[in-house]
């Protein structure tokens, strides 16, 4: 049996690709009503860092809050107090022995090397807390409480001055009140304590207690308070005052910064947690304060961000002061948001979601008709080893979903599922080229107007195996990027290895011939192997080698290639422009590729120029469907991404054409002047 000729399919794997997508399509209609009410953001800023930068301003320490307000700051960070901020902050007073040489001690002597903490008049609230933070920091044993002629003071032993000024302490109840007061909103970030006990956690929980308007806890540093034995505790206590659970978002911007007990907990909580973008300091110095706006911008419409914690400027940005810039981008980005609709407050907590298991079998089984579908037309069976092949694969991947998670049958599908929708929609396209195969050339705008149809057509086509992707994957754990879909450069390099196989069964590209069957395919492999290379081919080959490096290399979850600044104010023009940004590789390599494709193959250009141009196109094709393996952007957002491209895609591959006519154009005028000279 030839591939050439055109293979017959089981009416049964059609009608199953067709009740897996309509499953698909209700399970991304539900996935799109739980993404699209997710649209209120917290924007956070580092109080204590407010007020520094605010010390060295003209306006009051209010108009300072106001103008942070105004900007779209909606809740304030309070870390852990240390000796050194409280002293700063004139909440205590730090001091070493040779400051108490004038001080009386009631039944004692001041010690050399000790490190006091005496009280400041009208703050004794602030030394009660702090008193009771080192009691459980260092316990009491290291912390003694001295009698003098300025108050009560703790004598520090054991640990240098620096040490004990930079230790962490804990949450300040006084301040967090202070927050509040001033109409933000609470973000706690606590620091696990070293050995901790139940006493520990209790007394970071009685602190926020009462506090008003306490919307999240990011845990600072290595571990959450409670690792590694008590997280049950504290998780316990965070559901008591119905703190939500923030992760930090990594900085390569994929999953999360590894902290201790975190991901157990986000387990607890079955994923139903907030995630946080911040820009570390370091690359904050590097950009400019539009850059920090956009990509703060982007993260929240792209990543499923809904905590921003915005940096503040170390130096003044435009004859502007730091907390002035600060505000300033801080504005830019709020406004870009307000008018995607987002409203700022308390952040949404995407809630601890998982769609029909029945449906997802249903989308799952439609991802195996379409793999048996697809795989019949690159090999070839009979209609009754499709069937069998299709109902043991179904009962193989049914039984696993049912007895384990299903987590990982899912990705498998979906990975099928982004290979073969593509792919099957080129060899659906080829199949149709054939159609004019002998046919004499068709006219220049007739091929241009089928050029577009193809486009779309094939686009429709592989779009199914995005709704399949969108389906199998669209739960909370995806959401958030507890679970990432794996195998994305397969995406990307599967289906331009499958459609030239295919392309190679179909078209007469190899001396004339085309590798239909297995015993061509064997001589194919032979002469292949044993043919003369000319030295040319070797800079061609390397050539290729280069360009698929970079587009393996700019493809998935990070980028192994740098981005251009050309490029980069390209996509910066998109992005404020459209509703989402379309891939380059879509609407400036793959989609005008494929159009092209189509036009040469109808104007009977020489078959190696369609070759090429065949697998071009598969790369915008590809890229589409893999869009939908970001699960972490909305899917509204994935389906108008590939929209756009297709929109700027048909655009630009109706100018190409229309420009490779001109040049075919002028280059026959020149040729004919020539022979007309001679």
């Amino acid at each position: 049996m030839h591939i050439a000729n055109k293979t017959k399919h089981s009416l049964v794997l059609v009608v199953c690709i067709i009740i897996g997508l309509l499953s698909a399509l209700y399970l991304v209609a539900e996935r799109y009503n739980v993404e699209k009410v997710q649209n209120h953001i917290e924007n956070i800023i580092d109080y204590d860092a407010v007020l520094r930068a605010n010390a060295f301003e003209k306006r009051s320490q209010q108009e300072a809050f106001d103008a942070l307000k105004d900007a779209g700051i909606t809740a304030f960070a309070i870390y852990d107090r240390t000796l050194e901020k409280a002293n700063d902050a004139g909440e205590i007073k730090l001091l070493h022995s040779q400051d108490m040489v004038n001080v009386h001690v009631n039944s004692g002597v001041i010690k050399p090397g000790a490190v006091y903490v005496a009280t400041v008049p009208g703050k004794e609230g602030y030394y009660k807390e702090i008193r009771e933070d080192l009691y459980h920091r260092i316990s009491k044993d290291k912390v003694k409480e001295l009698n003098t002629s300025i108050g009560p003071v703790l004598e520090l032993q054991g640990a240098s001055a620096e040490n004990y000024a930079t230790m962490n302490l804990g949450i300040s109840k006084i301040q967090a009140m202070e927050v509040a007061n001033y109409g933000f909103n609470v973000i706690v970030r606590p620091t696990n304590y070293r050995n901790v006990t139940l006493d520990d956690i209790k007394l970071l929980f009685k602190r926020l207690d009462g506090v008003p308007h306490v919307t999240g806890i990011i845990f600072a540093g290595k571990e959450v308070v409670g690792a590694p034995n008590y997280l049950d505790e504290t998780l316990e206590e965070m559901n008591k005052l119905h703190i939500p659970l923030i992760g930090i978002e990594a900085v390569n911007q994929l999953q999360y910064e590894p902290q201790l007990g975190f991901l157990e907990m986000a387990t607890k909580k079955d994923y139903s947690v907030g995630r946080v973008y911040t820009i570390a300091k370091d690359e904050l110095r590097k950009i400019a304060p539009e850059e920090a706006a956009q990509r703060f911008y982007i993260s929240d419409i792209e990543r499923n961000i809904r905590y921003n914690l915005f940096p503040i400027y170390e130096v003044g940005q435009n004859n502007d002061t730091v907390l002035q810039t600060t505000i300033n981008y801080v504005k830019s980005a709020t406004t870009k948001l307000a008018a995607k609709g987002y409203e700022f407050g308390s952040a949404s907590i995407y809630p601890a979601y998982t769609p029909n298991p029945l449906l997802v079998v249903l989308t799952m089984v439609g991802s195996i008709a379409l793999f048996v579908y697809v795989g019949q037309m690159l090999v070839c069976m009979r209609k009754h080893t499709q069937l069998v092949l299709f109902f043991t694969l179904s009962l193989v991947s049914i039984v696993g979903f049912i007895l384990t998670s299903g987590t990982l049958i899912a990705q498998v599908w979906a990975l099928s599922a982004a290979v073969m929708a593509p792919v099957g929609a080129m060899i659906i396209l080829m199949e149709e080229w054939r159609r004019y195969d002998g046919a004499r050339p068709v006219g220049a705008w007739k091929a241009t107007a089928l050029a577009v149809f193809y486009l779309l057509f094939g686009a429709l086509f592989a779009a199914i195996g995005g709704m399949y992707i969108a389906a199998l994957l669209g739960n909370t754990k995806f959401f958030m990027e507890f679970a990432i879909f794996r195998g994305v450069k397969l995406t990307f390099v599967l289906p331009i290895i499958l459609v030239a196989i295919a392309y190679l069964q179909r078209f007469p590209l190899w001396k004339g011939r085309m590798l239909n069957s297995p015993a061509e395919a064997k001589r194919f492999v032979v002469e292949f192997l044993t043919t003369d290379i000319k030295m040319y081919v070797f800079f061609v080959a390397a050539a290729l080698g280069i360009v698929g490096f970079i587009f393996v290399g700019r493809s998935g979850h990070t980028a192994g290639v740098p981005v251009p600044t050309f490029e980069i104010m390209l996509r910066r023009f998109l992005e404020n422009t459209l509703y989402a940004r379309p891939r380059e590789k879509e609407f400036l390599i793959g989609h005008p590729a494929l159009m092209l494709a189509i036009f040469a193959f109808l104007r009977k250009w020489p078959m190696v120029i369609h070759f090429v141009l065949t697998l071009g196109g598969v790369i915008g094709i590809a890229s589409m469907v893999e869009t939908f393996c970001h699960i972490r952007t909305p899917v509204f957002m994935s389906i108008m991404r590939g929209y756009d491209g297709l929109l700027l895609g048909a655009a630009v591959g109706i100018v190409t054409i229309i420009g490779v006519r001109m040049l075919i154009y002028i280059s026959q005028w020149f040729m004919n002047r020539e022979v007309r000279h001679e």
